[in-house]
């Protein structure tokens, strides 16, 4: 698959693959959650809706629940998952996407592992890491004010062999426009059991307003192959329009510095995405 890309170049978008090698995938196209695969914990307060989305479905004030199901991906790898808030975020509301843990009831003290946080008081999503007694440490803060209202986005979260982790969100929920949230090295845990999704809502203002999707944990495979030019097509005097074979990362993509033209021109003025 490929997108066009205007101003001096054009980059394709970052493909998003259920390959063969996850460690689990689930788009609720069965319209259920109990197999294939098989998510425990407070399942009365989830539906599979007539999308085909994950939804709350708690209409209970200051409630927690979640939901959990066995993964033990933790090293090298790569999770990636669609989610909406159909309101505006904060410290009481807002959701812990748990990409590793060490325990199906993902609200004890005692469950250790990795957790995305979408909203809190900050209205950002973070990478969190979480210990032993119920300490939660901030190991990636993302950038205050990401979340509005109504919030559609896609989240992926890399860990490479070397134990960096990477933060990744894009705010069209397309899985086309991911912008990095940071990244930081932290080796504390290195083996999981479950994937889990946590929910805490307040009033009835935000009740039945979380949906979730395209779930997909998988192993990281780093691309060393860099991209090569299909084609390129002349817009303008001063405008080139270049198709990639594959698609390109967007901060190094929209590094100017990385192209140059022959015959005197040089570096572009300006690269902008379609």
């Amino acid at each position: 698959m490929k997108k066009r890309i205007l101003s001096f170049l054009f980059f394709s978008f970052l493909l998003f693959i259920q390959s063969a090698n996850a460690q689990f995938t689930d788009d609720f196209s069965d319209g259920d959650f109990s197999a294939n695969p098989a998510w425990t914990g407070n399942t009365s307060d989830f539906i599979v809706n007539g999308s085909f989305q994950l939804q709350s479905n708690n209409t209970v004030a200051n409630s927690q629940f979640y939901l959990s199901t066995p993964s033990t991906k933790a090293t090298t790898a790569e999770w990636e998952f669609w989610c909406q808030m159909s309101f505006n975020p904060s410290s009481a509301n807002y959701i812990d996407f748990y990409l590793t843990a060490s325990a199906s009831d993902i609200t004890q003290a005692s469950t250790t592992g990795y957790f995305v946080r979408v909203g809190n008081s900050s209205d950002e999503i973070s990478l969190y890491r979480k210990d032993a007694g119920g300490t939660i440490t901030e190991i990636i803060d993302g950038l205050d004010g990401t979340l509005g209202s109504n919030n559609v986005m896609k989240i992926k979260v890399i860990r490479d062999g070397i134990n960096q982790w990477t933060l990744l969100r894009d705010l069209t929920g397309t899985g086309n426009n991911f912008s990095s949230e940071g990244s930081v090295a932290d080796a504390t845990y290195t083996t999981s059991a479950f994937f889990g999704i946590y929910i805490k809502q307040s009033t009835a203002s935000f009740f039945q307003k979380h949906f979730f999707d395209d779930f997909v944990v998988q192993t990281y495979v780093p691309d060393v192959t860099p991209p090569a030019i299909q084609s390129l097509t002349a817009l303008s005097p001063n405008t080139l329009d270049i198709l990639f074979d594959e698609p390109v990362e967007l901060a190094s993509g929209q590094t100017l510095s990385n192209y140059s033209a022959n015959n005197g021109i040089g570096m572009p003025v300006t690269a902008a995405r379609d």
